[in-house]
């Protein structure tokens, strides 16, 4: 980019010169305009701005200071250079206020002309790279804002954010929950259609577009952020006013949401909420409370909205102790669910921060007896001491730490590299062992199966293989069995000489009156409506 250059002299001969004798094109400028007065020179100057302005400080009428300091109102940035006689040399130095860059004293020797032009070009140059450098790096920090946003909203769901003094300062950080109030989390879950011609993903795809569009419109103000969960689920974080409005409020929106649901007929979705949070480091367990709530649609509770409160009516609510967490964070760490075991190590977190007894040594003894049992179960998969070093490595990374704040970051920060690395080996090992399962299944649905029985055919603790389920199907071993049940039975259904007890029996049901129940909530007939449509559409 070349900077446009104004020469103003009332000596034509010395104007000239200046023009003529100084190699502009090496500088990047270029002489736009050369005037004998400083009206001549402001009046172009408002339409061709001048990036440098060479004066001298004598003119007719106006003088270089006055003509320098209004074009200054045209141009701020102007860069200015004053041509002036020995004796007024002294009387210049005030041009100092409106920042002349250089003096230049008659006759002018264009060397040090030459030198002060290197100059101006070499600090623009600067300035521009310096410009350029620092808008890269702001597009760069634009372009990395929401990958930040989106895992600082991830671990402050699973609870991996150690205190409300570190959850609001990434939060203000980061742009998020400015708001003040209480908020909640709400997760709507879909499932798909294993029956259908669309692969799985296409199919959660469609309804969670369909879905987001709708939890917008029912939530409107309250919605503060939409996210997705490591399982494709849809998770609504929700803001208000004053707590005991909000949870009216809040309520109201879950149930417009499930009224969505239902009037867009996606029979597979299902939305839970939980508690409202004073304070942002406790979202995670309104959020933990949402995924029970909605999780007790696989025990045969119909609804199309789950609050935390059936969870507290039923006891599924009530907080587990340390060792139980413990355990079941293990299970899902060697499962490789990574989503259930960060939430599971958040619940974790926030038992320990209950637990004002563990403190110091024993605090940091039960950090490195997780880490130990963690990589572990890294170590049974393989390549563990190469990814991660060795154990003792890692229990010296603890032993650095001298704060417990900065204790249980550590801690979060290594099992959650451990769970990704778990879950990443396990993927393909999964799929294989969970279609082994599910032949087994389509092989002896009729019989009495149980979780036991079709885990020990792929050699698994039950715990593991149900674990396995939830993570490659986002189902539950009962759910998975009901539904090739139900495809065997609107198969022999079509036969007409199966009588409905019989094709019940077949299908591994001996209470007629169970199947029947079962059979209208999965397909939307009975057993006997299913055969009278389908036949009818066959005879046709």
């Amino acid at each position: 980019m070349e900077m446009n250059v104004f020469v103003v002299d009332d000596e034509e001969r010395q104007r000239r010169s200046i023009v003529k004798h100084t190699a502009w094109e090496r500088y990047r400028m270029r002489v736009t305009g050369e005037w004998e007065s400083a009206d001549e020179a402001l009046a172009d100057a408002r339409q061709q701005q001048p990036d440098l302005l060479i004066t001298d400080i004598r003119l007719l009428g106006t003088d270089g200071l006055e003509l320098a300091s209004r074009m200054r109102t045209i141009n701020p940035r102007m860069r200015i250079v004053m041509v002036t006689g020995y004796e007024e040399f002294r009387y210049a130095k005030t041009a100092l206020d409106i920042g002349v860059d250089a003096f230049l004293v008659k006759p002018i020797l264009f060397d040090e002309l030459h030198a002060v032009l290197d100059r101006i070009y070499q600090e623009e140059r600067a300035k521009r790279l310096t410009t350029r450098e620092t808008t890269e790096m702001k597009e760069q920090l634009d372009a990395f804002k929401p990958i930040a946003q989106e895992q600082f909203v991830q671990e402050l769901l699973h609870g991996l954010v150690v205190g409300e003094a570190a959850a609001r300062s990434r939060a203000d950080t980061l742009g998020l929950f400015a708001a003040e109030g209480p908020r909640c989390a709400a997760t709507i879950v879909i499932q798909g259609d294993r029956a259908s011609s669309l692969p799985m993903e296409e199919q959660l795809r469609r309804e969670r577009s369909r879905l987001e569009r709708a939890a917008q419109e029912a939530c409107g103000s309250l919605l503060e952020l939409r996210t997705t969960s490591q399982r494709g689920n849809i998770v609504l974080i929700l803001q208000g006013g004053e707590a005991g409005e909000f949870e009216r409020d809040m309520m109201r929106c879950a149930l417009r949401v499930g009224e969505e649901i239902e009037r867009l007929g996606i029979d597979n979705a299902r939305i839970g909420i939980g508690p409202p949070a004073a304070k942002l480091s406790q979202l995670s367990e309104s959020f933990r409370l949402a995924q029970r709530a909605v999780n007790l649609r696989l025990i045969g509770c119909e609804e199309r909205v789950y609050s935390w409160k059936m969870l507290m009516e039923q006891g599924a609510g009530l907080a587990k102790s340390l060792e139980e967490l413990t355990d079941d964070f293990y299970e899902m760490l060697g499962a490789g669910d990574s989503q259930n075991s960060l939430t599971l190590l958040g619940e974790l977190l926030n038992s320990l921060a209950a637990n004002l007894r563990m403190q110091g040594t024993e605090l940091r003894s039960y950090c490195m007896r997780l880490i130990s049992g963690a990589y572990r179960a890294a170590s049974e998969i393989g390549e563990a001491h190469r990814r991660f070093g060795s154990e003792r490595k890692l229990w010296e990374q603890l032993l650095e730490c001298r704060e417990e704040p900065e204790l249980l970051q550590e801690t979060v920060r290594i099992l959650r590299d451990v769970s990704h690395f778990i879950a990443e080996r396990k993927k393909s090992h999964a799929q294989v062992v969970v279609q082994k399962a599910i032949g087994y299944m389509n092989e002896r649905f009729h019989e009495n199966l149980s979780l036991r029985s079709v885990a020990e055919s792929v050699f698994l603790s039950p715990g593991y293989l149900g674990a396995l389920f939830r993570t490659e199907l986002g189902t539950s071993f009962t759910d998975q069995l009901i539904r090739i049940r139900i495809q065997r039975a609107k198969d022999m259904l079509l036969r007409p000489e199966l009588k409905l007890y019989e094709v019940a029996e077949r299908a591994g049901y001996q209470n007629i009156g169970y199947f029947t129940g079962l059979f209208k909530r999965v397909t939307g007939y009975s057993p006997k409506e299913y055969r009278d449509f389908h036949g009818y559409t066959q005879a046709e």
